[in-house]
């Protein structure tokens, strides 16, 4: 992983933990304007960071190992069985 990428995912890692604190204030009115377009400006630049390296991404890589080179389908089931409960 490069140093850019690191610096990207701190800065997710950051914007995750203040989304809640942001969030309680802005419902109990106490969060400003200025702390609102702060978060959404640091917000709107680590999507547009994200959005770039998606699209300079041709491989998958997964513990640093790439997996191909040509194009790949998931599998339609990654999770499990689905488990349905019975109706009463």
């Amino acid at each position: 992983m490069i140093s850019e990428d690191r610096e990207l995912l701190a800065e997710l890692a950051r914007l995750n933990s203040d989304m809640a604190t942001l969030a309680l204030r802005i419902m109990e009115g106490s969060a400003s304007t200025a702390e609102q377009q702060h978060y959404a400006q640091r917000l709107i630049a680590a999507g547009q960071r994200l959005h770039r390296r998606a699209q300079n991404t041709s491989q998958i890589v997964i513990d640093g190992e790439v997996l191909t080179v040509g194009s790949t389908t998931l599998p339609a089931q990654t999770v499990g069985p689905e488990r349905h409960e019975q109706r009463r």
